[in-house]
């Protein structure tokens, strides 16, 4: 669904995966199995890359950041750090927290898309992950349950909610 914001606002994807991905890569992950413990180390050091390149991009530039955030100190900072990027940069900021139930997260699991973004496909893992409470929303944030809403029909809202904000 980010891709789908991102281009409907002629904007450059930030997701977690275009992070990840290749630390998970050359990591040999696949879905399934435990990343070994220096992983996200890794992937945090491409994280602050990436960040600074985006403060670094022109201001005709737009970015769509998506993540999947944990009510953790480490979470709320890096929630913080897209909005300083944003402060920044002197961007607009919007933020869209969405939600969806886990038994249809767990029918989603096999989606192809899953498997060729290198996200978590381990049912069990899944199940773990769920029940870490979400990072809050703050209070300027659209919340969106995309639980029974096809991906076209939650981006057409993000964007509508984007603009009308703009």
């Amino acid at each position: 669904m980010g891709a789908l914001v991102a281009k409907r606002l002629g904007a450059q994807l930030m997701d977690n995966h275009l992070i990840n991905d290749p630390v998970f890569t050359a990591l040999g992950a696949n879905g399934f199995g435990d990343l070994p413990p220096a992983a996200f180390g890794y992937a945090q050091r491409v994280r602050h890359i990436v960040h600074e390149a985006v403060v670094e991009a022109p201001g005709v530039v737009r970015h769509v950041f998506t993540n999947w955030l944990v009510d953790t100190e480490a979470d709320r900072r890096s929630a913080e750090e897209i909005r300083d990027i944003a402060r920044v940069r002197l961007a607009s900021f919007h933020p869209v927290w969405l939600t969806c139930d886990a038994a249809e997260i767990h029918r989603r699991i096999d989606h192809p898309e899953r498997r060729a973004r290198n996200k978590l496909r381990d049912p069990a893992k899944v199940a773990d992950a769920l029940r870490r409470p979400g990072l809050p929303a703050p209070d300027d944030a659209l919340r969106l349950d995309t639980t029974a809403l096809p991906p076209a029909d939650a981006a057409d809202r993000i964007v509508a909610w984007i603009d009308e904000r703009s």
